[in-house]
């Protein structure tokens, strides 16, 4: 009983959608501008650095706390279990009809509760990515599917976890591989 309250917890502190939150305060519908995301991309070219900062922030927040706190009650892999619901709670938020975000920033908050040296190595892939393609969604990608190997070096308990993860980042960016394919992806 207390594991599916946890699920419960973990679900509506996961589907907060803090992109559209921080939007209203400054009077923007984010799903109405832009990409019509709710995460931090979307937010940075519709809102600007600061309430993007803002979204981020509270994004990865909310994936890091919910498995930080299950860690002290459940084993791993009830954890991972938590995990995955978070992120899927911000992809598929029940305050927005479903419709969320992409499950990047919530997905780094929940890695960097389980392992935060895999964490760091993800953030680099993402970062050299991006610095040399100035291109978000490829960065994504790379990273997401970096870490399933980086984690059967590092944590091999972890790769199926990883390998879960990186399935449902490809999924949430399926409209971005299609733009990729054809050149067509929007640069920052």
């Amino acid at each position: 009983m207390q594991f599916l309250l946890f699920i419960i917890f973990a679900y509506l502190v996961g589907s907060i959608p803090f992109g559209k939150l921080v939007g209203k305060i400054y009077g923007v519908d984010i799903q109405k501008k832009g990409s019509g995301n709710i995460g931090f991309t979307n937010s940075l070219r519709t809102l600007g650095l600061k309430p993007a900062i803002l979204v981020l922030a509270a994004d990865i927040l909310k994936g890091f706390i919910p498995v930080k706190i299950a860690q002290l009650s459940f084993p791993l892999n009830d954890v991972l279990i938590i995990a995955l619901i978070t992120i899927l709670a911000h992809i598929f938020p029940v305050w927005l009809k479903f419709k969320g975000g992409k499950g990047i920033a919530t997905g780094l908050g929940v890695i960097l509760a389980i392992n935060p040296l895999i964490t760091i190595v993800a953030a680099i892939i993402f970062l050299v990515i991006f610095l040399s393609t100035r291109i978000v969604s490829l960065s994504s990608l790379v990273s997401a599917w970096a870490l399933p190997f980086v984690s059967y070096q590092v944590a091999p308990n972890l790769t199926v976890f990883f390998l879960l993860l990186a399935t449902i980042i490809t999924w949430t960016h399926r409209e971005n591989i299609t733009r990729l394919i054809k050149g067509a992806e929007n640069r920052m």
